[in-house]
């Protein structure tokens, strides 16, 4: 799927509010599909947005309306050794109230919902729920985001795998790599400037002398010591685990200090 080819899909997308889908379309990535039918295996694409890109959306279409958009803490429904769910709520000024479930799967899931499952759960019930609002509801996604269906093409691929992973040594299936059915999507524009303020907090103390090479050198060697390049080959989903874990350090940090 070229880029025209999302453009025109997302041109003939409804309106939400005060915004248009194709104003926020750098957020929206082609991810390949496969199904099974009675003629064998059947490849589409579809175009996805981002849950970053529909947070975009849904706070720029209320604050050109001057009201309000206000998110509820994520109610836990499951939090056991095998998946993690959350509910979060969404109360607009101008839709209403949209509920959004999600679950991390700790047995079984990607390596990001395994490491970070309450950062997973909660991003995909935030878009779950900004969907139903309209934000990022593109003709043949339904409600999942791109976040969603990354996390099922990981899966099922390695479901299709797993019985020539049985006699796998454990050690070798922990370096195991999914594949997915196309490039990763890229890191986006808003991870990156995500991870940059993230950065600046956990390691430039606020020193004003911090330049943006050295945030660039600092990422370049996280992104090196986790994923084995630097932050400009860096993939969307490789930066939504780099963004938990820095949160993740950030939080720890907060609850030491405080």
């Amino acid at each position: 799927m070229t880029r025209e080819q999302i453009l025109q899909i997302v041109r003939a997308t409804p309106n939400v509010g005060k915004v248009s889908h194709e104003e926020f379309a750098e957020y929206i990535v082609a991810l390949t599909q496969r199904k099974k039918n009675d003629e064998g295996w059947q490849t589409t694409e579809h175009p996805y947005m981002t849950v970053d890109g529909k947070l975009a959306m849904a706070n720029q279409d209320h604050l050109r309306q001057n009201k309000r958009l206000d998110f509820r803490a994520p109610q836990i429904l499951v939090d056991n050794d095998e998946q993690l769910t959350l509910l979060v709520t969404v109360t607009s000024e101008l839709y209403g109230t949209r509920h959004g479930i999600a679950t991390s799967r700790r047995i079984g899931g990607t390596p990001a919902e395994r490491e970070f499952p309450w950062e997973v759960a909660e991003t995909s019930a935030i878009g779950r729920a900004l969907t139903a609002m309209g934000y990022g509801l593109i003709a043949g996604s339904g409600l999942a985001s791109a976040e969603d269906m990354l996390r099922a093409t990981a899966v099922t691929n390695t479901e299709r795998h797993a019985p020539a992973m049985a006699n796998t040594p454990r050690a070798s299936l922990n370096e195991t790599r999914v594949t997915y059915s196309r490039s990763h999507p890229p890191l986006s524009p808003v991870q990156r400037n995500k991870l940059t303020e993230l950065w600046r907090i956990l390691h430039g103390g606020g020193d004003p002398s911090v330049t943006q090479e050295d945030v660039n050198e600092g990422l370049d060697k996280l992104f090196l010591e986790a994923y084995k390049h630097g932050v400009n080959e860096a993939t969307y989903e490789e930066g939504a685990r780099l963004t938990g874990q820095l949160l993740s350090e950030l939080r720890n940090k907060t609850n030491t200090t405080a």
